[in-house]
């Protein structure tokens, strides 16, 4: 007792030192600390009994790049007890046949695989040919000064997009430019090309460029229409049908 009123400031500190080391420890075993349980507690039991096995990985994964449209599948692979799948396809791709590569995934499936494990589709394409322009615009939308069009990712680093260019002409032009500078007043459209190795795009965007005094605003403007993807497929365990939504 002695020590502590002789010692009051570093008896109080180690006081709070306790306090906030056993509040710690309290906090990590409430929300960390699961007794040592898995992650995925008991949903898991049972899985080795319906292995999938590297032959059914395979044959998923070749059977949907037999679609003309595919450029790649990521390898199928296990998330808890949900086999995911993902796809990406070319640019002019439509949706409806898309979703047939879940039939793919199931029809790899035994019965018994398919009443344990979810199936997780995510089907997704890369829109390389969208266009855009940011810069100055008064309230009619006319650019005020000069202006870059450009497309709206580097697709010299793109995997996907094999050859691209863009042009004031209508006819393709693969010239490997990537932006176009307007700085003369009037009206423009600049078109964008670009081509997988599944098939070819191209893209368009009217730009008016108009000096003007009054006051401007920073304003983006771009091609991109109402996309289509990416789209998710999934299936319960148990159940037979897909539900398509694009956010899950």
């Amino acid at each position: 007792m002695n020590y502590i009123r002789k010692h009051k400031l570093t008896s109080f500190v180690i006081l709070v030192y306790i306090i906030v080391v056993a509040f710690a420890y309290f906090l990590y075993k409430l929300f960390i600390g699961s007794s040592g349980l898995p992650v995925y507690g008991d949903r898991l039991d049972g899985i080795e009994k319906v292995p999938i096995s590297k032959e059914q990985i395979t044959n998923i994964e070749n059977k949907i790049k037999e679609d003309g449209q595919v450029l790649k599948v990521t390898k199928p692979y296990l998330s808890g007890k949900i086999l995911k799948v993902i796809v990406t396809v070319a640019n002019n791709t439509e949706v409806e046949p898309t979703k047939g590569y879940a039939s793919i995934v199931a029809g790899e499936l035994t019965n018994e695989q398919k009443a344990f494990y979810d199936i997780e589709v995510y089907i997704t394409k890369f829109y390389d040919c969208t266009l855009e322009a940011t810069g100055k615009m008064d309230e009619e939308g006319n650019f005020t000064e000069p202006v870059t069009v450009k497309f709206r990712k580097d697709l010299s680093k793109n995997e996907y997009t094999l050859d691209y260019g863009m042009s004031t002409e209508e006819a393709v032009n693969y010239n490997k430019e990537q932006s176009f500078e307007i700085k003369e007043d009037g009206e423009y459209i600049i078109y964008g090309y670009t081509k997988d190795n599944k098939s070819e795009s191209k893209c368009s965007i009217k730009i008016t460029k108009k000096t003007a005094d009054v006051q401007t605003r920073e304003e983006t403007v771009n091609t991109v229409a109402e996309r289509n993807f990416p789209i998710i497929g999934y299936k319960k365990s148990g159940k037979d049908e897909f539900v398509w939504t694009k956010n899950r």
